[in-house]
């Protein structure tokens, strides 16, 4: 087997290569709002305690705050501590060494913390109205790219690249 578990990746190294993304891709693909740094609080989930994982929450909200340019300071932090308040204990549900753990709960991730935004937006700014192309982008297409994301630059350079899990004194595929 490939070591591809979520207890084992390095933290650090996800928040590197979540932080490049951040950097590099909305320029390129302005019209494509991906959540860059919900893969690293998945990883953070099977890694970090409760309370460590609100941190990271409200802090990768922050910097997304500080670089957007909508003026909603802090809606992005609250929306994050909301949905790893809500997604933080299904884990528990799903297995931190199988490669499709990371994508499905990235899209839960994305779908929950979408709905906690627009509910957000909703109560302080302005009210918004639902329609079918908001669900349909919002709600389902982005969240699938989202995943898709967290598929491709987390699991599968681990998959390709990785090494394997040493059982005894022979390597298992």
């Amino acid at each position: 087997m490939f070591q591809v578990g979520l207890e084992r990746k390095n933290i650090l190294v996800a928040l590197a290569v979540t932080l490049f993304f951040l950097i590099v891709f909305p320029p390129l693909f302005s019209n494509v709002r991906l959540m860059f740094f919900a893969p690293y609080l998945i990883i953070s989930f099977y890694q970090k305690s409760y309370i460590t994982c609100l941190w990271h929450s409200f802090l990768a909200g922050l910097v997304l705050d500080l670089l957007s340019t909508d003026g909603r300071l802090g809606l992005y932090g609250l929306g994050y501590c909301l949905t790893t308040a809500l997604l933080y204990n299904q884990r528990r549900h799903f297995f931190s060494d199988s490669p499709s753990t990371l994508p499905i709960m990235t899209f839960f991730f994305a779908v929950i913390s979408t709905l906690i935004e627009f509910g957000l937006v909703n109560a302080f700014e302005k009210p918004l109205t639902i329609s079918w192309g908001w669900i349909q982008t919002d709600v389902f297409y982005m969240p699938v790219l989202d995943a898709l994301y967290a598929f491709f630059v987390f699991i599968l350079p681990a998959l390709v690249w990785g090494k394997r899990a040493r059982r005894g004194n022979e390597y298992f595929m």
